[in-house]
This record gives C-alpha cells, sequence and structure tokens, in this order.
C-alpha cells in the first residue's frame, strides 16, 4: 500500500505541475512543511488524505487507486472553530452512487477518537495529529442512482442543474441519519449527536 507521505508527494507534485503548466503563478502551494494526516480510502477507485502544512496552511489531498493526484489548498486552514462541538468538519460526502459516507476534518485538542455512526454500524475514524478521516457504508435510497439522474439531462442544461440541486438537497437530507460520537483520551463521551450541521 503506498504511504499517506508518499500519496502526499505525488498529491503536491501533480498540482504544482499543473499550476505551471497553466501559468497559475498566484497562490501557488508551499513546496515544503508538508505533513500527511488522516485519510479514508487509502487504496480505493477513490479516497481522500488530509494534509497540513508548518506555516497554518491544510488541504485534502483526492487519491485515486492508492495514488495522490491533486490537493486542494486552505492556504489559511480549514475552520477550526470547537466552542459548539470537539469537531470541525472540512468535508462530508453522502453516498452517492452506493459510495461509502466520508466525514473529514479536525478534532479538538481533548478529543482522541470519532467514530460514525449508521443504525447499528459503527465505523472507527482514522485520527491522525489532530485531523480526522471517517468513512461508513450507508444505503441512501434517494442517491443510489446520483450519476444516471444527471445523465438523463443534457450537460449544462437547466434541467441538469435542476436535478443536480435536487441531489445535493436529497444528500443533505440523507446524512442527517449519521451520527458521530466523540471521546477524549479517559474514554469519556464528549459528543454524541449528528455528524453534519446545516453550516458545514
Amino acid at each position: 500500500m503506498t504511504s499517506p507521505a508518499e500519496q502526499l508527494e505525488t498529491a503536491l507534485t501533480a498540482t504544482l505541475e499543473e499550476k505551471a503548466a497553466r501559468g497559475c503563478t498566484k497562490d501557488l502551494l508551499p513546496t515544503q512543511g508538508w505533513h500527511p494526516g488522516a485519510r479514508v480510502g487509502a487504496t480505493a477507485e477513490r479516497g481522500a488524505l488530509l494534509a497540513y502544512n508548518d506555516n497554518g496552511a491544510d488541504g485534502i489531498c483526492n487519491l485515486e487507486n492508492s495514488q495522490g493526484t491533486w490537493l486542494n489548498l486552505a492556504p489559511a486552514g480549514h475552520d477550526r472553530d470547537f466552542t459548539r462541538r470537539p469537531y470541525s468538519v472540512w468535508q462530508w460526502r453522502p453516498a452517492f452512487n452506493g459510495d461509502t459516507v466520508w466525514v473529514l476534518g479536525a478534532l479538538a485538542p481533548e478529543a482522541v477518537r470519532l467514530e460514525l455512526i449508521a443504525g447499528h454500524t459503527v465505523a472507527e475514524a482514522d485520527v491522525v495529529e489532530g485531523t480526522f478521516a471517517a468513512e461508513i457504508v450507508v444505503d441512501m435510497v434517494s442517491l443510489r442512482d446520483a450519476r444516471g439522474r444527471l445523465e438523463a439531462h443534457e450537460a449544462a442544461s437547466e434541467e441538469s442543474r435542476a436535478e443536480f440541486e435536487k441531489i445535493l438537497a436529497d444528500g443533505r437530507r440523507e446524512i442527517e441519519q449519521v451520527k458521530v460520537r466523540v471521546y477524549d483520551s479517559a474514554g469519556t463521551v464528549l459528543y454524541d449527536g449528528a455528524a453534519v450541521n446545516a453550516t458545514d
């Protein structure tokens, strides 16, 4: 299996090369100081690896078949507001086309473990240096054929855009069945509730 450091390196290299080829000189990624964080789908067709930089920037690497392919950068860092719950969500993905559900983000300093829960299924998050990445299998009925729903309309048409918006709304409704439980180092539950909220 490709290591997180190797996946981060290939994503960073690919991103810098593509930006250079397009002549993008603004918002260039720093080349040094990157560290891999938590990940999901390490060897799957699609996965994600969180990354953080010594300068405070962070990002989410796209993974494809265990290779890092792109780094989506947050130059000022993603949200780390823990006033309402002991984690922040950087990205979430519902179960489009039968894929797993993802919730990616950062844990509060006192939090050490996070679980995703759907019905009687519990999935432990990967936790690395204050970042977490969790995925769980959930049958989101309205999203089983999201791709087919989009492909039924001409690309870039008004109908296609309307269907896309409906799929996003269905995803937000379906994600309500996924819960999160967060623990501290003593095993005390710090949070037990909805995985994502209206602002995520």
